[in-house]
C-alpha cells in the first residue's frame, strides 16, 4: 500500500509554512492516480497558498509497480545512497513482513513473490523519470544503459571533427507515437546527438542481452544502481 502523510513544509519564495502530501512509499496498484501522476511530477509539486507560487518538493520515496515486479528507490541525499543500495541488495522477505507473526508459511509466499522483483536506486528525478519511460517502453533497463554506453563511442567517432564527446546518455521513450530513442550529451557544451531506436541499435541491444546474460543473472542480478557509469564498467571488464 501507499503512504502518505501531511507535513509542514516552508514556501522558498514566501517563507511562509503549510501542509504538502509527502508520499513515502507509493503503489501504483493501491493508488492508480499516482500512476500518471508520478510520470507528470504533478504528486511532488507544492502550490504555496499564499504566494501560489509552485515549487517542486524533493524528498526519498519508494516507487513500487505490482504490476511489473518492480521497486524504484528515489535518494536525493548522495550520502545517504550506499545506505538505501545495500537495503535494497540484501532485500528478504521479513524487511516486508511483520518479524514477529511466526507466520513462516506466510514469510515464504512473501519471500517467493518478492525474489522476482527488479529493485533499483536513483539519485535525480531526471534519472527517476527515466526508468519510468523504461518500463513503460518495455525493454531491460540494464541493457539500455549497455547499448547507451556502447553506441557512445561510436558517436563520438562520427562527430570527432566537431569535438563532440560523450559524457552520458538519456533514454526516451514517446508513449504516443511508441518512439524510442537516445540522447547522447557533449562533456563541453550543452550540444546534444541523438539516434531514434532503429535496426541498428536494436541489433546492439540484442546482442548485448546475448552477451552479458549469465552476468546480470548471474553476479550482477542484485545490483541497484544502473547507470552510465555501471554500463561502462561491465564494459570494461567485461563480464
Amino acid at each position: 500500500m501507499s503512504d502518505v502523510s501531511k507535513q509542514m513544509i516552508i514556501c522558498p519564495h514566501c517563507n511562509r509554512t503549510s501542509l504538502f502530501n509527502i508520499w513515502s512509499s507509493i503503489n501504483t496498484k493501491t493508488d492508480p492516480a499516482t500512476y500518471s501522476q508520478v510520470r507528470s511530477l504533478s504528486l511532488f509539486k507544492f502550490r504555496c497558498p499564499y504566494c501560489e507560487k509552485t515549487e517542486l518538493v524533493h524528498y526519498p520515496f519508494l516507487y513500487h509497480q505490482m504490476e511489473s515486479a518492480v521497486m524504484i528507490y528515489y535518494q536525493p541525499k548522495g550520502d545517504e545512497l550506499a545506505e538505501t543500495q545495500n537495503m535494497f541488495e540484501d532485500v528478504n522477505a521479513e524487511a516486508f513482513g511483520n518479524p514477529d507473526a511466526g507466520q513462516d508459511e506466510i514469510q515464504e509466499m512473501l519471500k517467493n513473490a518478492l525474489a522476482g522483483y527488479r529493485y533499483r536506486v536513483v539519485t535525480t528525478l531526471e534519472d527517476f523519470l527515466e526508468k519510468l519511460a523504461i518500463l513503460d517502453a518495455g525493454v531491460d533497463d540494464r541493457i539500455v544503459e549497455l547499448t547507451k554506453a556502447m553506441l557512445g563511442a561510436q558517436v563520438e567517432r562520427q562527430l570527432a571533427g566537431e569535438g563532440f564527446r560523450v559524457k552520458g546518455a538519456r533514454f526516451v521513450w514517446e508513449p504516443e507515437t511508441k518512439e524510442m530513442k537516445l540522447v547522447f550529451f557533449d562533456k563541453n557544451s550543452d550540444q546534444t546527438a541523438s539516434t531514434s531506436f532503429d535496426q541498428h541499435v536494436a541489433n546492439v541491444y540484442n546482442q548485448l542481452i546475448d552477451r552479458f546474460s549469465p552476468a546480470l543473472e548471474g553476479a550482477h542480478k542484485k545490483d541497484t544502481v544502473i547507470d552510465w557509469n555501471w554500463a561502462m564498467e561491465l564494459l570494461r571488464n567485461g563480464k
